[in-house]
């Protein structure tokens, strides 16, 4: 399956949207970033887009409606639902999810149309297609006997195996907890497990251990890698709610395909138009890239032989010099392989500077410096994508940089 590049937009409008790759069972692939310059389009690709949405403006309910298809559920919910609702329906954004088998009734979210607008205007800005919007809190994790409690910034989202979350401010989680269990519940017969980055454990933790005292049993578990790693966990292990159903679901390429048959002699011509542009845009992108491959291959080039040039054809060069040295095999542990790794590396993370590299049979150690830690683990994911084995050997903070050792070898991890 796939892996997912999640998009999580903050409530707040100013707030800048957050990032991260995640494998189809729903491990981070690489740490959470807020860096949206020009590259998101290109992690998009060979993957699925989904946006995580603000937990607070997505309501749930469960509605009792008849047996029928995905079209007409969304038809059905917002008449079932019109009396649980204070907003004009025709405002409101629905979205069905599949049937409880044992209670019969249909898992409905609802959000408000402008908000549905609002996110995909900001998928649009990134140059993004989102294959699904979830709502934070449809991801929050769920234990069988337990109160789970999702610390998520400013909120606290609470659930039950029974029910979907309700979402708290976190500043009393004393009384978001009284809240979710209802004037009938007992806190004493709770099981509660707290969900938590180790951020807003420091920043919370004087307010959620007095509940330790409370409750049945207590639990913390800290993630390190934040919110992010827990809600990619929800996405892989859980049911979640689309919510781009009916007007905002991703149309097929068949439509396109359908419309050109109706009017065959107009678009014919547009489409070979747009053919013969798009032929000339992606020759122009490849020359692009060939060029930032070449301006590479110098780099690498003068970081191996100190003061020489490789001329005309930097690659080929390359290539015949590394081939002497290396006995011209194919391993992926030789040298020329190792650096031919390193090379496409620095192409996909052009910020990450080599400054020293060192070479043994089925190993080299290199020594970079990044703007951060987060980019030296993008430039080892790159090395990894290729097959090879990279590993953070050491690293430490100097000045306004981030500097490490990777140990790169060749075989894949």
């Amino acid at each position: 399956m796939a892996d997912w590049l999640l998009l999580r937009i903050p409530a707040d409008d100013e707030a800048p949207i957050s990032w991260a790759v995640a494998d189809s069972q729903g491990q981070l692939l690489s740490m959470p970033s807020e860096n949206t310059g020009g590259g998101l389009h290109t992690m998009a690709t060979g993957r699925k887009v989904a946006f995580l949405v603000p937990a607070g403006e997505v309501s749930f309910f469960h509605a009792v409606l008849p047996a029928g298809n995905e079209a007409r559920l969304l038809q059905l919910a917002p008449f079932a639902l019109e009396d649980q609702l204070s907003q004009d329906i025709d405002a409101l954004h629905f979205a069905v999810g599949p049937r409880d088998a044992v209670a019969g009734t249909v898992p409905v979210a609802v959000t408000e149309r402008a908000s549905m607008r609002q996110w995909l205007d900001r998928a649009a800005a990134l140059q993004l297609i989102p294959q699904a919007l979830f709502a934070e809190s449809d991801l929050a994790p769920s234990l069988p006997g337990h109160v789970t409690m999702l610390v998520s910034g400013e909120q606290l989202l609470l659930r039950n195996d029974q029910a979907r979350p309700l979402v708290l401010p976190a500043a009393d989680p004393s009384l978001a907890l009284d809240m979710h269990l209802g004037p009938d519940g007992n806190a004493a017969h709770a099981n509660l497990t707290v969900f938590v980055g180790p951020g807003d454990w420091q920043k919370y933790s004087h307010l959620i251990e007095p509940l330790r005292e409370r409750v049945g049993s207590f639990k913390v578990q800290l993630n390190n890698g934040g919110l992010f790693a827990q809600l990619a966990q929800g996405m892989a292990h859980s049911t979640p709610i689309n919510l781009l159903q009916g007007e905002y679901k991703p149309r097929s390429k068949s439509t396109g395909n359908w419309e050109a048959w109706r009017w065959p002699a107009g678009l014919a011509a547009a489409l070979l138009v747009m053919h013969v542009a798009g032929s000339l845009l992606q020759l122009h992108r490849l020359h692009k890239a060939s060029a930032a491959l070449d301006e590479a291959t110098v780099q690498l080039y003068g970081s191996i032989f100190p003061g020489q040039r490789p001329g005309r054809e930097p690659r080929r060069t390359l290539e015949r010099r590394l081939s002497a040295l290396a006995g011209g095999g194919g391993s992926k542990g030789e040298l020329a392989s190792l650096l031919a790794a390193v090379a496409a590396a620095k192409q996909n993370v052009p910020v990450a500077k080599l400054e020293s590299l060192s070479f043994k049979p089925g190993s080299m150690q290199l020594k970079l410096t990044a703007p951060d830690a987060s980019t030296l683990e993008q430039f080892n994911q790159a090395l990894r994508s290729g097959g090879y084995s990279a590993e953070l050997a050491a690293g430490n903070v100097r000045g306004g940089s981030y500097e490490g050792q990777v140990q790169l070898s060749g075989s894949g991890s």
